[in-house]
């Protein structure tokens, strides 16, 4: 355990001191790196529970341990996240092939890796917390590698994410209070969602899906898409970040807290607005990349609803959904990676006719958007499903239908995205464009591959990681009934082929009148009161970022100005009184000896009075 925490933290120190002339050997140790951790991984994958307790920190009878514990879940964690990281190390090697600060790209793909892997087997909550933050700061950091000016969307994600963990270490606090415990498989836990108790979770639960990128602290993923390197969404908001989020909201959901009504119908209630807003957005943007991010936001809102459900069926959707998403986008990400290497640009607008000169990456783009889109038999569908179910149990059918609804407008947005990108004719300037780097194409049909095989074989990951998670948890006489809903044809299975359909007719429709695949699903953004809801979020109307800061500019200006007038009047008074006693003064210079000689009488009595202590 300490050696896929702290190896991969090591070697990227070393990384990030190395000399610029070293720039091969550089990719080249970060790939070993990256390797061992997996190699070491899936070691560890095979092994049992496992507790490690180290003496750390102790003031009276407060004290933290350094404690780690490996189990199903954080075995499953480590195993997803060391491997991602090796596909997105080898396909950064051409990328990044001169790149000004690669060492540092590097140094903070290792760190990422390590911070990762300790917060996922950390075993107490201040432990996660070290390494949480430690991951907030090298987001930051990442994303200034980017293109000028890229320091901003840095900022706004310290800022946004700062926010999110203050309210998580908060919520932890709370828990701590009432339970007396930092440890996070204690027997006191869970509790029940009551009270101050709740309180904590709703604290916790925000930090959480923040981390994972639900609504409302998302929005810095739309510009970090632009603005950070070309791997870097691929690597962190659609891989790591989800898988970590996530992790923690399911045991927020499992092992922390048993939820009630209330608590199941708040957290349904952010997934599905977490699922539509985002959603809409994607849908009528004409950059790759920025399509894309939206969509990320969009599919953390199903983890979120399935969790919250707290079901079998609805965690293990979540959960399931997590590592699908992870896979599904992280390839998104590497096409539009790859058409931006290979193109020059990701505007939709320039694009089109890549599937014949790019057919690799075109293959990989189709099979992630329907794995994204939730067709059938890609690995998306089938925890879509799950989470349908979940939520069609609860007996909240608005769910159902907010879950299908969302599935829809994200085939529309893909079906545009594909046809504009890869199918139609090809534009004069892009007649020289050819297929990606192999060191680019290998890793994104890698996970493709994964999409398809995770779906027409759903045991394999059911078996594998889903119903081990559960088995240790209050859910584990029910884990053993998930295969069962994996391919039964149901109502609720007719009712989402439907939506699909109903994408399809709305897509084409639309193509018939615009006679444009780009704008195919623009009547939607030109209704007539959606247009106005448009208008207001490209200007930025519901960025919590942007309307804190200008909250924040105009909150100043009156304080700034409170003060001024403030030191004004104080001024004023002081000038008055000055002036007053500047006139006094003039007055009482008449100009008559006598007088000034009474004056200088009066002084030396009074001074005599002094010193002979009368006074």
């Amino acid at each position: 355990m300490l050696t896929v925490i702290f190896a991969p933290i090591v070697l990227g120190i070393i990384l990030f001191l190395l000399p610029k002339k070293w720039e091969r050997s550089r990719a080249l140790l970060a790939l070993g790196g990256t390797l061992i951790v997996l190699y070491v991984a899936i070691r560890l994958f095979g092994l049992g529970e496992a507790i490690a307790n180290y003496d750390w920190f102790r003031f009276g009878n407060f004290a933290v341990g350094f404690d780690l514990r490996l189990y199903a879940f954080s075995r499953f964690i480590v195993a997803a996240a060391s491997a991602f990281a090796v596909l997105i190390t080898l396909y950064s090697w051409k990328p990044l092939s001169g790149h000004p600060r690669a060492n540092e790209y590097y140094a903070y793909m290792l760190i990422t890796l390590g911070a990762t892997n300790g917060a996922v087997l950390s075993n107490n909550f201040v432990v996660m917390l070290v390494f949480w933050e430690t991951l907030l700061l090298v987001t930051y950091l990442f994303i200034t590698l980017g293109k000028s000016g890229a320091y901003r969307t840095a900022t706004k994600s310290l800022i946004l994410g700062g926010v999110a963990d203050f309210l998580l270490i908060l919520g932890i606090g709370i828990l701590w209070m009432l339970t007396g415990t930092l440890t996070m498989n204690d027997p006191q836990l869970p509790v029940v969602t009551t009270g101050l108790a709740g309180a904590a979770f709703v604290l916790m639960m925000i930090g959480a899906s923040a981390k994972a990128g639900a609504m409302p602290f998302h929005t810095w993923i739309p510009d970090a898409a632009i603005d950070a390197p070309l791997p870097f969404m691929a690597f962190l908001p659609a891989a790591l970040e989800k898988l970590l989020g996530i992790y923690l909201l399911a045991r927020i959901g499992m092992d922390f807290f048993h939820l009630d009504r209330t608590m199941s119908i708040v957290t349904m209630t952010l997934g599905a607005v977490t699922i539509l807003f985002p959603v809409m957005a994607a849908l009528v943007q004409k950059d790759y990349k920025k399509l894309l991010s939206f969509h990320a936001i969009s599919q953390v809102g199903y983890m979120v609803l399935g969790i919250g459900t707290s079901t079998a069926l609805g965690i293990a959707g979540g959960v399931w959904h997590m590592l699908n998403h992870s896979m599904y986008k992280s390839t998104l990400f590497l096409t539009g990676g790859s058409v931006e290497q290979q193109a020059g640009t990701t505007d939709l607008r320039k694009l089109g006719g890549l599937g014949k000169a790019m057919p690799l990456t075109a293959l990989a783009a189709f099979v992630a958007a329907a794995s994204i889109s939730g067709i059938p038999p890609f690995n998306g569908y089938f925890s879509k499903e799950f989470i349908y179910h979940a939520a069609k149990e609860a007996k909240l059918w608005v769910f159902v239908i907010a879950a299908m609804l969302g599935s829809t407008l994200t085939l529309m947005s893909f079906l545009k995205l594909t046809f504009a990108t890869y199918l139609g004719e090809k534009k004069k300037e892009l007649a020289q464009v050819k297929e990606a780097h192999w060191t680019m194409v290998l890793p994104m049909l890698i996970i493709a591959a994964g999409c398809v095989l995770f779906g027409v074989y759903n045991p394999l990951p059911l078996k594998l990681f889903i119903q081990p998670l559960l088995a240790g948890s209050a859910f584990a006489g029910e884990g053993l009934v998930l295969t069962q809903h994996a391919w039964q044809v149901t109502p609720i299975t007719i009712l989402a082929m439907g939506f699909l359909v109903l994408a399809l007719v709305a897509f084409f429709a639309g193509k018939a009148v615009s006679r444009q695949w780009l704008t195919a699903v623009d009547y939607i953004h030109n209704a007539p009161v959606l247009h106005t809801l448009y208008d207001w979020s490209e200007k930025r109307y519901f960025d919590i970022y942007e309307q804190g800061v200008r909250f924040a500019t105009w909150l100043a200006r009156i304080v700034f100005r409170g003060i001024e007038r403030s030191a004004d009047w104080v001024i004023e008074c002081f000038a008055r009184v000055f002036v007053a006693v500047g006139q006094g003064v003039r007055k009482a210079h008449t100009g008559l000896l006598a007088m000034y000689v009474s004056w200088l009488v009066f002084g030396l009595v009074i001074l005599l009075l002094l010193v002979g202590g009368v006074f």
